[in-house]
């Protein structure tokens, strides 16, 4: 599932190709993805209208409309992300494609059809962004802390990912976090020094910023968006697990050591038993 990282880098790629441009149409090949409205009033408001603003809140993306005081709510699902094309391309798992008048598209791509559009007057009125926790980039270290002290009998990996705790973290990246800072996923918080609440807190930060400059860059090069596929996992320095997990299962902190796996928190979940103490 896309999370800060990927969301972040649709952010950059949506504002650089899609800002102020009058939209000339709505193609919708997946009704179910629409939410809030009908899929014929989702087009009727949007048809002739512009994106003016555009934000990410976790692993959402609100998009502010010109007229009528509305936004446009992304979520990305399992297996989303967006594309920009000419209009005659053909994009394959295409489900929404917003057609502008300069003749490009923007296509949101949903393969396994989980992703949602929201059309909303009040982005809050979406229980998920309403109920959902500071994101995970904008928290200080004492915040951090604060979150996981009221959390301690609760497993370390469960609440990274818990969007109501802390927003924007999923599977993939709890597990680059918890490798990094050297702690085993199996682990209750509880259990945590206080030097491990701080070494989580630093690698979290420098985990996803590392990973949505990657992701930026891989916006422009991956085929059409697919994030976490092989070559995507390429463009992660090789003392990243993204680089190993789901190719050789080499640790990247010794090449003797393989990767394993475990259910952790209802998740697949990779790590090191050396290494992740």
């Amino acid at each position: 599932m896309p999370e800060i990282p990927e969301v972040e880098a649709f952010k950059s790629y949506i504002k650089s190709h899609c800002m102020n441009k009058p939209i000339a149409d709505i193609s919708i090949s997946a009704a179910k993805i629409i939410h809030g409205v009908s899929p014929a009033t989702f087009k009727k408001t949007i048809i002739d209208n512009k994106f003016t603003h555009i934000e990410r809140r976790g692993k959402f993306l609100i998009i502010k409309l010109a007229k009528l005081n509305k936004y446009v709510v992304m979520h990305f699902g399992l297996t989303g992300s967006v594309h920009c094309t000419k209009e005659d391309a053909t994009v394959r798992f295409s489900a929404v494609r917003f057609i502008f008048k300069n003749h490009t598209v923007l296509h949101f791509k949903s393969i396994r059809k989980f992703g949602k559009i929201w059309l909303v007057s009040d982005p809050d009125k979406i229980k998920t962004l309403r109920t959902m926790g500071p994101d995970a980039l904008a928290l200080t270290q004492k915040e951090f802390k604060a979150i996981l002290e009221k959390n301690g009998s609760r497993n370390i990996k469960a609440v990274l990912m818990d969007q109501a705790k802390i927003a924007g973290i999923g599977n993939e990246y709890a597990d680059e976090i918890l490798f990094q800072a050297h702690i085993d996923p199996h682990h209750s918080i509880k259990q945590l020094s206080g030097a491990q609440l701080g070494a989580l807190y630093r690698h979290m930060k420098s985990v996803l910023r590392y990973a949505t400059s990657v992701q930026k860059k891989a916006i422009k090069h991956v085929s059409a968006g697919e994030f976490f596929s092989k070559e995507d996992r390429k463009m992660f320095k090789s003392s990243y697990m993204q680089a190993h997990r789901h190719i050789d299962m080499i640790c990247p902190k010794n090449r003797k050591h393989r990767l394993k796996t475990a259910t952790i928190a209802g998740r697949t979940t990779y790590y090191c038993p050396i290494d992740q103490v």
